[in-house]
């Protein structure tokens, strides 16, 4: 069979090769609309029967000629046979996908309006039954998510959100569908719900979900690590807005008026809130040219593992390096060809993480050291620094340091916060005192503020 356009969804039933008519009986079931824009396919335990042979006696049943076959020879499980499913579905180039079981569960008649909200744009909507009020609440206050129904398994997913979660990291029981909603929610996906009337599982109990969205909240907080959770956002850095947060403490430290070389600048992040100041902001990063900010006053794409050439001066009012110092293998050649750049009054802000606080002195003591897409242990980093290391390498770059701040721990990131709730913004600031009080324990980053020991460098060219 030809493969399926990009646009095309995949209605996935599953089975069991000695009820081939229950299964015949709820693929019958969808509806005409559906089958006319979707495929279905049919993922069958085998029992003790040859695939060939079940193959043959699917393709003669009048109701499943015509429907793909996936075998089943392990009985996967509740979460196991999901996987297959969506992995298959995602190779294929499906759009989206539905996995459904002929019971009282999944009615096939609820496709209709499921694949309607999903190509509206939902990219994970949810068949919701009515009930559990009370673990419904629960899980919304652990999770802050407003969801009908959070065991529900029957749900239509956009493959563009599967390729960015780890759901092959997801339990194979039951719990995978909760998980896999936790996976949604760290990207910032909400589910959309559609109201079905259909029968609850007694299987999955509310303490197990329950349980899981602990699991997640004591994953955010560093206490554990689940890998399942780290997800992929496309967009690796986003601004924090807290006064204490390392981008609020750069802004509020360029004068209005000014001119920044941002190295490493990334999407942009800090050019629109300066330009509103009036500083206008040049940008050096390795991304194409159309994916950073128009806020830039000009932009040039450079990798900062290479001597820095850029067709600039020594006009730089501040030169900012947010976070950029651990992902450099080549750091003194990168501060030196700094210097070429700045004014001899100009001042660089130089921010970089603290593997020394205390969250991360706690991992090792239990046996953990482990490496995710974002915070100090990004996968992207080659070089981690304390305190004293951050500062010697700086001072051992001709530079003076004037100041030096620390910031508090990242709670909107934490928490996926928007930067708006006042709690987080609460936790934020009392942490910053302690950071602020003990630095090398509780510092999530030092920001360090300096002026060139010397101008002997020969100006950069323009």
């Amino acid at each position: 069979m030809a493969s399926p356009s990009p646009a095309a969804a995949l209605i996935a039933f599953l089975g069991r090769a000695e009820a081939l008519e229950e299964l015949a009986a709820a693929v019958a079931r969808v509806p005409a609309a559906v089958r006319a824009r979707a495929e279905v396919a049919l993922f069958v335990q085998l029992g003790s029967e040859p695939a060939t042979a079940l193959e043959a006696r699917l393709g003669a049943h009048p109701a499943l000629a015509g429907a793909r076959f996936l075998p089943d020879p392990r009985a996967y499980g509740h979460g196991g046979r999901r996987k297959v499913v969506y992995e298959y579905a995602r190779r294929q180039g499906f759009a989206r996908v539905c996995v459904l079981e002929p019971d009282g569960r999944h009615p096939p008649e609820a496709l209709a309006e499921l694949l309607a909200a999903s190509e509206a744009g939902a990219e994970l909507v949810i068949a919701a039954r009515r009930g559990a009020h009370l673990a419904r609440a629960l899980q919304d206050f652990v999770l802050d998510l407003r969801v009908e129904d959070y065991a529900s398994p029957y749900r239509v997913l956009a493959c563009a959100l599967l390729a960015r979660v780890p759901f092959h990291l997801n339990g194979d029981g039951r719990g995978f569908d909760t998980e896999l909603l936790i996976q949604a929610r760290a990207l910032g996906v909400l589910p959309r719900s559609v109201p079905v009337a259909a029968e609850r599982d007694p299987s999955y109990s509310a303490a197990e979900g329950l349980a899981l969205a602990l699991g997640y909240r004591a994953h955010q907080l560093h206490l554990t690590r689940h890998g399942q959770y780290l997800v992929d956002h496309g967009v690796r850095y986003t601004r924090k807005h807290h006064p204490s947060s390392s981008h609020a403490q750069i802004l509020a430290a360029i004068r209005p008026g000014s001119l920044v070389l941002d190295l490493g600048c990334s999407q942009g992040l800090l050019a629109a809130p300066l330009a509103e100041r009036g500083v206008r902001v040049v940008g050096v990063d390795v991304r194409a040219p159309e994916e950073v900010s128009p806020a830039l006053l000009r932009y040039h794409r450079r990798d900062l593992e290479a001597p820095l050439e850029i067709p600039e001066g020594r006009v730089f009012d501040v030169v900012v390096c947010a976070d950029v110092l651990e992902h450099v293998v080549r750091r003194a050649e990168l501060l030196r060809g700094v210097r070429r750049y700045l004014k001899p009054e100009g001042r660089l802000l130089i921010s970089t993480p603290n593997v020394a606080i205390w969250f991360y002195r706690l991992s090792l003591l239990l046996g953990r050291f482990e490496y995710g897409p974002r915070g100090v242990l990004d996968e992207t980093h080659v070089h981690l620094f304390t305190r004293s290391t951050f500062r010697r390498a700086i001072e051992g770059a001709a530079f003076r340091i004037v100041r030096e701040r620390v910031t508090a721990l990242p709670f909107e990131v934490v928490f996926e916060s928007t930067g708006k709730s006042r709690a987080v913004h609460a936790l934020a600031s009392a942490y910053h005192l302690l950071a602020r009080a003990w630095p090398t324990l509780f510092g999530y980053q030092f920001l360090l503020e300096a002026e060139v020991r010397t101008v002997l460098d020969p100006p950069a060219g323009p």
